[in-house]
């Protein structure tokens, strides 16, 4: 018989900090994930404290991160481009640094995050729902087609300021919904297109999305303001299609060459949300079909969108 949960996804974690319930059903809630974080042989599989692992992770990563800004690996903007620079970021804290997802295999990854669709519909109370992302065996073929539009677009240089917006807005959300790597997404994404940004001429101002207190938005409405309404955008594109919300974060973090920002330390570790238990929610289409402008030549345009997607008037990794 088929387990009902996926072997795969509890091999990134701990085995003895993994509980069971009786009816043998893994629980994951407080498991930690196996690191390179004070591995010894005491501790064959790093240090079995989420919190210390958490901490380091970030401060780690951050460390990092102002290495890639200060000499940024080279590169097609491609796959394997992608997964240099997640190995760089988390060569530190993880075995499986720059290898792509491989759980769980045969259903989708799923995270909690903000139902947007019913806030757009006038629902007052903000409540979470499950997003489902890519599943495992589909993640190296969808990656590789999402990023291949880059080098189809000549790594977007020479584009004006509007067509830029759209064909970054479109592969970094849809990059996202495939969600290659099993942890750091988000971070791999902002040093990922913040190269491109560079590359083709504009600047990725990442200082809008660290998070700050209202008293200090206050006093400067343009630091950090931008956090939030990144994370309920790349959301609502999962729920809904919709990539307009996120393409008005991204109009207001690019500037022009002729007015560059410096560029600020990279989005913070709280927006990468932990994954949850995988949904039994399948995509009954093939990857090719689940990834817009890549469908058969036969395959009428409007059938080729993302799953769980109903259009609307609308366009918190990590």
């Amino acid at each position: 018989m088929a387990p009902r949960y996926s072997r795969e996804w509890l091999d990134y974690f701990i085995p003895d900090t993994v509980d069971w319930h009786p009816d043998g059903m893994p629980d994951t809630n407080r498991a930690v994930m196996k690191s390179l974080v004070l591995r010894s042989d005491k501790w064959p599989h790093g240090i079995p404290d989420a919190d210390l692992l958490h901490r380091t992770e970030g401060v780690i990563s951050y460390l990092r991160m102002q290495e890639l800004a200060d000499d940024p690996i080279p590169g097609r903007f491609d796959l394997p481009h992608f997964q240099r620079i997640h190995h760089h970021l988390f060569q530190d804290i993880y075995p499986w640094a720059g290898q792509l997802r491989t759980a769980p295999r045969d259903w989708p990854m799923v995270k909690m995050g903000p139902d947007v669709a019913a806030v757009r519909n006038g629902q007052r109370r903000v409540t979470e729902i499950p997003h489902s992302y890519f599943k495992a065996r589909d993640v190296p073929e969808a990656s590789a087609l999402v990023l291949d539009r880059i080098a189809a677009k000549d790594n977007l240089r020479g584009l004006g300021r509007e067509q830029f917006l759209d064909e970054l807005t479109k592969v970094w959300l849809r990059i996202n919904h495939v969600h290659s790597f099993r942890e750091g997404n988000t971070r791999s994404q902002f040093a990922f297109f913040r190269q491109l940004c560079t590359e083709a001429g504009y600047t990725l101002d990442t200082d809008r999305f660290i998070a700050v207190k209202k008293a200090d938005l206050a006093s400067n409405p343009l630091l950090g303001d931008l956090r939030e309404q990144f994370v309920w955008g790349r959301f609502e594109y999962m729920q809904t299609g919709d990539t307009r919300l996120m393409r008005e974060v991204l109009d207001m973090a690019i500037t022009d060459p002729t007015d560059p920002l410096p560029v600020g330390p990279i989005i913070d570790h709280g927006v990468d949300l932990r994954a949850i238990a995988a949904a039994t929610l399948g995509h009954p289409r093939p990857v090719r079909a689940r990834i817009p402008g890549t469908a058969a030549p036969d395959t009428p345009a409007a059938t080729v969108d993302l799953p769980h997607r109903h259009h609307t008037s609308h366009d918190l990794d990590p």
